[in-house]
This record gives C-alpha cells, sequence and structure tokens, in this order.
C-alpha cells in the first residue's frame, strides 16, 4: 500500500477535529424547530458580543447552517463542502470545480460572520 506523504499537512487532517464537532452536532440540531434555530443563532450572536471570538462558534454554526440549508433548499453540505467553508473562514482560497457546490459552500462562513452583525461580503 502506497503512503501518503503529504498527510501530515493536508487540509483534511486540518480541518477533521471541527469536521467531527459538526457532524456530531447534527442530530442535535435536526431536532431543533424553525423558531428553536432561530432562538440557537440569536443566542450565538449574544455570547459572541461578550467573547468577541468566532472560532468558538464554527461547529454550532456551521451545524445550524447545514440544517438551515437542508429545510430550505433541500440540499445538505457534504464534509468536503464543509471544509471548504471552514478554509473560506480562515481567509483563504478554497478552488473548486463546476458543480461542486461553491455557493452551498459560501453559505457557511458568511452565516457564521453575520453572528458578528458588522455585515458580510461574498466575491
Amino acid at each position: 500500500m502506497q503512503t501518503n506523504f503529504f498527510r501530515k499537512r493536508s487540509v483534511l487532517t486540518k480541518y477533521q477535529d471541527l469536521i467531527n464537532k459538526i457532524n456530531l452536532l447534527e442530530d442535535k440540531v435536526r431536532l431543533l424547530s424553525d423558531s428553536e434555530i432561530r432562538v440557537k443563532v440569536s443566542q450565538l450572536k449574544k455570547n459572541y458580543s461578550q467573547t468577541s471570538d468566532l472560532n468558538l462558534y464554527v461547529p454550532e454554526s456551521f451545524a445550524l447552517t447545514r440544517e438551515a440549508s437542508l429545510r430550505s433548499l433541500g440540499l445538505r453540505h457534504f464534509d468536503v463542502q464543509m471544509i471548504g467553508g471552514l478554509v473560506l473562514n480562515s481567509q483563504k482560497i478554497a478552488e473548486m470545480k463546476t458543480g461542486e457546490g461553491k455557493t452551498l459552500v459560501a453559505t457557511l462562513p458568511a452565516c457564521l460572520n453575520a453572528i458578528t452583525e458588522r455585515g458580510v461580503h461574498i466575491v
């Protein structure tokens, strides 16, 4: 079997812990009603105003965004799309081909950064 020499520095390994946390929250978020999701987002905004650290809210925000997308659009973010969102949130560029869900990926960091209530621009 061939070994992956790039494994230690791969994007996947860098973000795998966050992906696992997001996936663990998925079942809990799925059980919430639409109004409960709105309350959760309001709680995230309140908590952010006290801590000013967005990194604390990445897993919950991404899980809420994934569920909102599934309910409203019928599209669920796959793990690779979550990684794309994490890369964008790290202020890096995520290259994706046609049909891989670039627009869907952009919703993840957009919703997270909307918590700051300073406005979000997607280019």
